[in-house]
């Protein structure tokens, strides 16, 4: 891949006024999909929101994807599917199945094409998500997540972050102009809107065999959780990601191999990256309870330590000042107790640690995460997530954090 940049997920619930039936009818089918109904073994489905600045990535993608793994079409009831939803800058979005045919050559076929519309609304993706579900009725399914990505921040919080004076008027804080903008991407930038991920939860109509999230800062605790009941395992990058995302000539055959298969794509992508800086990890969601109930406890009794934190030295993952990813085992183990009371057998800290550990199934990050060649940040710990710590004068953050999935299950901003 050439010019290696950086990508950011949708983030807003923008354009929530459009029904489920309005978008289906604002579409227009190039072409009716004759097998509607069939059922296959496993289906997955690329969503590129790239009605953005990472348009020529979304191409270059597209193609690398037709140089990888590309299942053969195939008879009802068995075989693997790949589709791609593309809303690129410049062209109509459009719903895509690659397949080869009995010669081997890499067929496109469109199998839906829409007007023009928000690829960031949880409407959208719902009503794209829904029709390809039931077009192939799968016994597995993935969903690839391809776009710009700000993690658990709320809408636009990342590029325009702001705090709120004793009045609760919205106040822009100053923040440096970021030269390295056009070298990462994030999950979720559709023609300036984003999604939420409270929104982005909600708007998936099926539960995946995984969720793998091509976007930046993504792979965060808050994230993975409130995903949880969307997916069995969940991938993601607690740091950024380049522009040119997952190498997809070479993982796309692993998506299709259930958990081995995930960790062979983590692994791709690390090696592709490492000379440059990554971070990935492979997140088990059906352990997260009890990870959850570890934390709960922990911030029970260990909440009034975060203020006197020293911040500096706790392991982050992000640039320019943007200080809302740090590693959660670093950060929690210094709140948590390693005695054990009462007759218990282990400390906080190592029923935390037990249940992270089953939780995060693969891991691996570079010593130093690099930008143009040059150092942005180096990582001597990586638990495979990231994490929120609470800033007492960040009202805005504070108040907006107490509404997700994971801090209403562990009360660490209460």
């Amino acid at each position: 891949k050439n010019g290696k940049r950086m990508k950011s997920i949708f983030k807003t619930a923008g354009m929530a006024f459009l029904a489920l039936s309005g978008v289906m009818s604002a579409a227009s089918c190039s072409k009716m999909f004759e097998g509607a109904g069939m059922s296959v073994q496993r289906t997955v489905l690329v969503y590129m929101a790239a009605d953005n600045n990472l348009s020529g990535n979304a191409r270059r993608d597209i193609e690398e994807m037709k140089d990888g793994y590309v299942p053969y079409y195939f008879d009802e009831g068995s075989g693997d599917v790949l589709l791609v939803y593309a809303d690129i800058q410049g062209e109509k979005p459009k719903l895509m199945r690659l397949s080869r045919d009995r010669f081997g050559t890499v067929n496109v076929e469109i199998l839906r094409e829409y007007e023009d519309q928000n690829s960031c609304s949880d409407t959208v993706m719902r009503a794209v998500l829904s029709y390809a579900a039931g077009l192939f009725p799968s016994e597995e399914n993935g969903l690839v997540l391809w776009s710009h990505g700000t993690g658990w921040l709320p809408e636009g919080y990342y590029s325009n972050p702001y705090s709120a004076d004793p009045e609760g008027v919205p106040v822009p804080m100053d923040v440096p102009v970021d030269p390295y903008a056009g070298y990462v991407k994030s999950f979720g930038a559709d023609n300036g809107y984003e999604m939420d991920i409270k929104d982005l939860a909600g708007a998936l109509p099926i539960r995946y065999s995984y969720i793998l999230i091509d976007a930046c800062l993504m792979g965060g605790i808050e994230v993975a959780y409130e995903l949880k009941n969307n997916c069995d395992y969940f991938v993601g990058s607690a740091a950024e990601i380049l522009a040119d995302g997952f190498p997809y000539s070479r993982v796309m055959e692993y998506l299709f191999g259930g958990r081995e298969g995930l960790e062979r794509a983590c692994r791709e992508f690390y090696d592709y990256y490492k000379e440059d800086g990554a971070t990935i990890a492979l997140v088990d969601t059906r352990k997260l309870n009890a990870l959850a109930e570890s934390c709960l406890d922990i911030f029970l009794s260990g909440r009034v330590a975060i203020p006197t934190l020293d911040m500096d030295s706790l392991q982050g993952y992000y640039r320019m000042g943007r200080h809302w990813f740090y590693d959660l085992d670093d950060f929690v183990g210094r709140i948590a107790s390693r005695d054990t009371v009462d007759g218990q057998s282990r400390s906080q800290y190592d029923v935390f640690r037990s249940a992270l550990d089953e939780a995060v199934v693969y891991k691996r990050a570079t010593e130093e995460f690099m930008l143009g060649g040059v150092s942005q940040f180096t990582i001597k710990q990586f638990s495979g997530l990231s994490t929120y710590v609470p800033d007492p004068e960040n009202t805005v953050l504070n108040m907006y954090y107490r509404s997700l999935a994971w801090n209403l299950a562990v009360r660490m901003v209460d």
